[in-house]
């Protein structure tokens, strides 16, 4: 589970939520406490989230969000320890409640060149004095990060991993909504970026920050420098992602898969353990443990040649 909870500064109400938007109506306690932002899947008391998935109901009954934003046009009732407010657009309710509540959250603050000063940079670390190391980011023992690396906001980096010259670990991926009035409104990205340890990121990578759940990045992980992993992303360990592959938001690669150069798997897709894809082939349907795939769109071959660093005769 990689769910998200950020505490607010400044607890509310569900009522007050209500208040600031259009036509929204509580069903239930209006009352009732509203602590925390988070997924509908996370854990933490008094917690706001928003549901408008076409089969909801069973998601609904397990989550622990005190209050949630869904669509008018529902006919589910909430539990007793819930209270639902009713809006006509649901993700824009939820952007709207996000700049309301942690304003200017969005996005993330620019690091300043140099390293934070709540920065924590463990024993036998390395960081380039031309790095952007922002406020809240660790930096585990052996870890070398190269010039011109910018590292935002709420990222963790385990022990013994290069981050190569210009890597961006820590920005937003792109996700927008489109209002029914014609405004397109970003979504905001309020995870950040959890990499393991012995994690080898190449020159100007990008590993983006998750919007309600953390990227991840697990132990022995090989990214090669052009990648470009989106938001909420879950990259298992000992993973290989060639140069040039780029994986889209929420998608799960597991641990072993090897990715071809130039290879794109699309958005929430799941790829099993030990898959391997080939070169420039695009991924857009899940794959079971062991799968090799080719072609655009890829799909399933018998015998795919094992690709790696060993030099060619």
């Amino acid at each position: 589970m990689n769910a998200f909870v950020r505490a607010l500064a400044q607890p509310t109400t569900a009522r007050r939520v209500s208040e600031r938007l259009p036509r929204a109506a509580v069903i239930g306690n209006p009352d009732r406490p509203v602590r925390a932002i988070g997924a509908l899947s996370a854990h933490g008391p008094g917690m706001l989230t928003f549901c408008d998935a076409a089969r909801a109901g069973d998601m609904l009954g397990k989550t622990e969000a005190a209050v949630v934003l869904v669509p008018r046009d529902w006919s589910a009732a909430p539990r007793s320890d819930q209270t639902f407010i009713a809006v006509d657009d649901v993700r824009a309710a939820f952007i709207d409640t996000i700049d309301d509540l942690l304003p200017g959250s969005a996005r993330p603050a620019d690091p300043a060149p140099g390293i934070h000063a709540d920065v924590v940079v463990e024993d036998g670390a390395s960081v380039s004095p031309l790095a952007c190391i922002g406020a809240g980011v660790t930096i585990g023992a052996g870890t070398r990060v190269a010039p011109g690396v910018v590292i935002y906001g709420d990222t963790k980096i385990g022990r013994d991993c290069m981050i190569g010259p210009g890597a961006i670990i820590g920005w937003v991926g792109l996700a927008y909504h489109d209002r029914a009035d014609g405004r397109r409104s970003f979504f905001p990205h309020l995870a950040g970026v959890r990499i393991g340890d012995r994690v080898d990121i190449g020159a100007t990578s990008c590993v983006c920050r998750g919007m309600l759940s953390h990227t991840q990045v697990g132990d022995d992980a090989k990214i090669g420098s052009l990648v470009y992993v989106s938001h909420g992303v879950v990259v298992a360990a000992r993973t290989w992602l060639s140069a040039g592959t780029a994986i889209a938001g929420h998608a799960t690669i597991a641990a072993g898969a090897l990715l071809g150069i130039g290879s794109v798997v699309v958005d929430n897709v799941d790829l099993g353990e030990n898959v391997m894809v080939g070169g420039g082939s695009v991924v857009t349907r899940a794959a079971a443990e062991g799968t090799n795939l080719l072609g655009v769109p890829a799909q399933a071959v018998a015998a795919m040649r094992r690709f790696g660093p060993t030099p060619r005769d």
